[in-house]
């Protein structure tokens, strides 16, 4: 399978040197579950964006970037995302990517008066998508990194997982969509580095839950699986 990733974002420089950039992190857990799969990326702020006919799936990253700007990189991102959805190629959207699927088809996104969420996010899983593999947990854990939240979701998604802290943590569009606000492709140790830096800008009992949280195993494979799944089964309907 070829994978196109549109990256949004870029790394610091410090954090880069130990974890990588933002691709490098989706590509390693993805070549996990499939070690065929081949991949291009994109570099969406400088416009790049993946001719929609050229790749079997597709997946936006996170970014520090607001998803309600209208700067243009990101309207011609919503249009490009549009033009997928019209498709209906398989497309994964993660925490920034997750929000801007949402914007594009009609949802709605804002800076959430409840503050950063930070560490480990436990959210009821509400169901699966309707692509995977079922399963028997009742909830999802995620490492998260973020202010802004989808506040209304898309008239025609399904969702999948929510929190009282994120309502619409994780939603679905036929069954050829998939958005998460969580960041499965972060590693404990990034997760962390994050909270230290943003220690300045939370309040003790914040930072101290923060890191607590980091101690909690997640679900990130299990994610990563429903991506693949997702992508899989848009090869499938192609040859249907």
């Amino acid at each position: 399978m070829q994978i196109a990733i549109l990256n949004c974002d870029r790394v610091d420089k410090q954090l880069a040197e130990s974890y990588g950039e933002y691709p490098d992190m989706f590509i390693e857990h993805l070549s996990a579950q499939d070690a065929q799969l081949q991949f291009e990326v994109f570099n969406v702020l400088n416009s790049e964006l993946p001719k929609l006919n050229q790749f079997d799936g597709f997946l936006i990253t996170g970014s520090r970037h607001n998803a309600y700007d209208q700067q243009p990189w990101i309207l011609q991102l919503m249009a490009w995302v549009q033009q997928c959805e019209q498709l209906q190629r398989p497309l994964a959207g993660i925490c920034f990517g997750h929000q801007i699927i949402a914007r594009a088809m009609g949802g709605k996104v804002e800076k959430s008066s409840a503050g950063w969420g930070l560490g480990v996010a436990k959210n009821t899983l509400i169901a699966a998508p309707s692509w995977a593999n079922p399963v028997e947990q009742d909830s999802l854990s995620i490492l998260v990194s973020h202010q802004d939240q989808v506040t209304a979701l898309p008239k025609q998604a399904k969702l999948l997982a929510s929190s009282d802290f994120c309502p619409y943590f994780m939603f679905e569009l036929g069954q050829h969509t998939f958005a998460i606000q969580g960041h499965p492709e972060f590693s404990s140790g990034y997760a962390e580095a994050l909270v230290d830096k943003r220690q300045m800008i939370l309040s003790p009992t914040q930072f101290v839950l923060a890191k607590t949280s980091l101690k909690r195993p997640v679900d990130a494979e299990l994610v990563f699986s429903w991506i693949l799944q997702l992508y899989r089964s848009g090869i499938n309907n192609q040859q249907a």
